[in-house]
Order: C-alpha cells, then sequence, then structure tokens
C-alpha cells in the first residue's frame, strides 16, 4: 500500500505526521503525475486524531457505503457532532486547527491543495492572502461529489496521465472551491477576451517545439506572460479548446501522420515520440479519440 503524502502539523510538536497510516492508504494519485493536487482513498478504522493544523487546504469527502456515521470535531474545548453521509464532505484552509473522532469504519477521499500552487494559479484573479476557505462539516455539495467520484475513478485506473491532465483537474476544482467555499468579500475575478494574435503564436509554437514533453499549463501559459488560470480561460475562448484538449488532439494528429508515412516505426515509439507515457496510454487515449486502436487504424492505412 502506498504511504500518505497528505500531511498534518501536530500541534503539540509541530512536526509532520502522515494524515492516515500506511495500511489505511488504499490508493494515491502520487504515480499519476498530478501537481498541487493530491488525492487518497483512506480506508480508516475508529479513531480520535489528536489535535493538529492542516498543511495545504484540505478536504475529506465521504465515499463510504452503507447507513451514515457519526462524526465529531472539537471546537473550542467542546465536542460538535453531525451525521455523516457518502458524498458530505468537509473542507478547511491551510493552518486550521483540527481535532476529529469517529466511532465506525469510515472511507474517504483525501485531498490535499498546496496553497503555493493556487496561488499562482490564479495570481491574476485574487490577491494570496485573500485565498482563504470557509470551515465546512459535514456538508453537501453536488459538484464536489461529481469532483469525487471522477477522482476515485482515476485512482482506480491508476494509468500515468500527466501535468497538464492534473492541473486541468486542479484548477478546475479550485475554481468551484473559491467561488462557493471561499472566504473574501467581492466576487472572484474573471477573466475575459481572447489571447492576443502573439500570444497565441507563441503558445502554439512551443506546443508544437515540445509536443513530446510532460507539459504543465503553468509552462504553456508562461508564452503568454499570464497565470494558469488566466490562460487557461482565454485559450479556450480563443480556440474553441481547453490547452489539454488541444495538446491531446495535436499527439494524436501526429501519431496519425507517423504511422501513415512510417508505417514500419515500432508503435511504441510513435507513441513515446509525441508524448504519451507508454503504450498502454497511447493504446486507451488513441481508441477514446478514434474508435480504434493505433494497430487497427495502422493496419486501415496500409
Amino acid at each position: 500500500m502506498p504511504k500518505s503524502r497528505i500531511k498534518l502539523i501536530d500541534s503539540a510538536s509541530h512536526s509532520l505526521i502522515a494524515a492516515a497510516p500506511e495500511n489505511a492508504v488504499l490508493q494515491s494519485s502520487a504515480s499519476l503525475g498530478w501537481r498541487g493536487l493530491t488525492v487518497e482513498l483512506h480506508d480508516l478504522a475508529p479513531t480520535e486524531l489528536t489535535e493538529h493544523f492542516v498543511d495545504g487546504h484540505r478536504l475529506m469527502i465521504a465515499v463510504q457505503t452503507g447507513k451514515p456515521i457519526s462524526f465529531e470535531w472539537k471546537a473550542k474545548s467542546r465536542w460538535q457532532q453531525r451525521i455523516l453521509k457518502a458524498g458530505d464532505f468537509s473542507l478547511q484552509t491551510h493552518g486550521e486547527p483540527n481535532a476529529p473522532r469517529w466511532f465506525e469504519q469510515l472511507k474517504i477521499l483525501a485531498v490535499a491543495i498546496e496553497p503555493k500552487f493556487i496561488e499562482n494559479i490564479f495570481r491574476d484573479s485574487i490577491r494570496p492572502e485573500k485565498i482563504v476557505f470557509r470551515e465546512r462539516r459535514c456538508e453537501t455539495d453536488a459538484t464536489i461529489a461529481r469532483f469525487a467520484a471522477h477522482f476515485k475513478a482515476e485512482l482506480e485506473n491508476n494509468a500515468y496521465t500527466g501535468k497538464l491532465y492534473g492541473e486541468s483537474l486542479a484548477i478546475a476544482f479550485s475554481l468551484h472551491l473559491l467561488e462557493q467555499h471561499g472566504d473574501f468579500s467581492g466576487n472572484l475575478k474573471l477573466p475575459h477576451g481572447k489571447l492576443a494574435a502573439s500570444q497565441l503564436r507563441r503558445t502554439i509554437e512551443f506546443v508544437h517545439e515540445n509536443l513530446a514533453e510532460d507539459l504543465s499549463i503553468e509552462q504553456i501559459a508562461a508564452q503568454a506572460y499570464l497565470s494558469a488560470f488566466h490562460f487557461a480561460r482565454l485559450f479556450k475562448n480563443t480556440l474553441g479548446l481547453t490547452p489539454h484538449q488541444y495538446v491531446l488532439q495535436n499527439r494524436l494528429e501526429r501519431a496519425k501522420r507517423l504511422m501513415k508515412i512510417a508505417p514500419r516505426l515500432n508503435l511504441t515509439e510513435i507513441g513515446l515520440s509525441v508524448g504519451f507515457f507508454d503504450q498502454a496510454h497511447f493504446t486507451r487515449t488513441f481508441k477514446r479519440a478514434t474508435g480504434a486502436t493505433p494497430k487497427t487504424f495502422l493496419k486501415k492505412a496500409a
């Protein structure tokens, strides 16, 4: 079983401790290449955690089956209690104190968002000191539940998806949290308009020159001198595709061209040369997009 990469800060010793025992971490996003966002599936025995501070903006999303369970936490030296149902979530901002307990087996998705990551992603839209979330305990949010189902499916699939996909998920998830659960006055400044012609040209040139690399949105956005969130919105307004969709589309088109002009090339080599991580990733993505495996496409093109 993987070790938890989500950390807590012990209130007494100020040392970092794992959010879950090693034998309780069933799956982790650590192997998926995501940046800024860590997602783990925990199966937790009944316990009472010592008082600690959360390291990173932190969510706990219940995914257990069966009847709801009692969940408690200490607030100002008094225990508070709520009923936790499947799909319910709790949210705390970076550095908040926490001391929860529960008395039945609890299965959750633990999600941590790195503060520096979210500050940089949204730097054109909100000042860093304003990125604070309201405390939530055992509440319902249908969008968070949908994200949780998607996260869980990605963990169970356990296929490397890369920086670009992970950052796309992190941006969309963080935007929802900021808009619905952010603890700041005023509205989040959302970017409008399109990329300038020079920004679009530099971006496209960079993508095509580095298509075989494990690109991140931040790397691509840097070509337009914008934050990742600002860039992603303007890029979609300009081309009608997200950066992830655009890069994936161009990887597939380049792979098709290579298969047509050099049919004797090894399919694994073709996949790697256009930015897929292994043969399985290439085959799975190609079939999802075209309805045929690369081998079938190659036979038809011959």
